[in-house]
């Protein structure tokens, strides 16, 4: 039988212990929650992009939780998403479904395109008149909540092809 470990080699251990126990709550504790995400189709083109801002602990966006400059930033820079788009094509709009339950808009310019939110994953429509598309693009956002209350909001750019 092997003797046992002696004092100070017990103590190593448990504190060896207590370290790796520390560096993974950590490690823990630095993650961020994904915010969910949005995709959009149009054609063999499919874009897919997290929440520009997403309320995780309430239902809904409070003031200076997303600042405005980040979203007019996201609508305006070369960092939205852009989906080609020809004329008579089916656009596509696929949701988390964390996002069906908090109900949701496809918006495109100051326009919705459903009256009342949506509360499935999927929505399609065919965007009416692409001549109307100025040469750089139209923006579609996701706006997920209900009413006034937006709980998330996604930026896209459609495209003439």
């Amino acid at each position: 039988m092997p003797a046992p470990p002696s004092p100070e080699r017990r103590g190593r251990r448990i504190a060896s212990i207590v370290v790796i126990a520390a560096a993974a709550a950590l490690t823990l504790t630095a993650c961020e929650k994904p915010a969910p995400g949005v995709s959009v189709f149009a054609g063999t083109t499919t874009k897919f992009q997290e929440a520009i801002c997403w309320a995780f602990d309430s239902p809904a966006l409070e003031p200076g939780d997303c600042a405005q400059s980040l979203i007019a930033e996201a609508s305006t820079g070369d960092n939205v998403p852009r989906i080609p788009v020809v004329p008579g094509e089916t656009i596509g709009i696929s949701v988390d479904p964390v996002v069906a339950d908090s109900g949701w808009s496809p918006v495109i310019g100051q326009q919705r395109l459903v009256s009342t939110p949506l509360e499935t994953t999927y929505y399609r429509f065919t965007y009416p008149d692409l001549q109307e598309i100025p040469p750089d693009g139209v923006l579609l956002q996701v706006v997920a909540g209900r009413g006034d209350a937006a709980k998330g909001i996604w930026v896209f750019r459609l495209e003439r092809a």
